[in-house]
């Protein structure tokens, strides 16, 4: 029991953390599964524009990948070192993970 309170503190403390708000700075698109955020990217590094186009077609039609547009305000939910999951401020949607560079400004 001892070694649950302290993990149980640090869960608390995690859940309590406000959602930011951020806006998007850059056009990307993002999905609600970093999986097929993350396929999508290896075609694009591929150079696969064809298997690509076709899987972000298909995402977008289906409504498992949305475009973000600059400007936009969204709030980051959570994140990892290379992708935020975002939804707008003015809605309930689940999230979106899209590459963090959607929502920082270049350097």
């Amino acid at each position: 029991m001892r070694i649950l309170l302290p993990a149980l503190a640090v869960l608390a403390a995690t859940l309590a953390l406000p959602v930011r708000a951020e806006t998007i700075v850059k056009e990307r698109f993002g999905c609600h599964t970093q999986e097929v955020t993350d396929r999508l990217f290896k075609l694009v590094m591929a150079g696969d524009e064809s298997g690509f186009g076709q899987l972000l077609n298909g995402s977008l039609a289906s409504g498992e990948c949305r475009t973000w547009k600059p400007g936009e305000q969204v709030r980051l939910e959570t994140r990892t070192m290379t992708y935020g999951c975002l939804a707008l401020t003015s809605g309930q949607d689940r999230c979106y993970w899209t590459p963090l560079s959607a929502i920082e400004a270049a350097k």
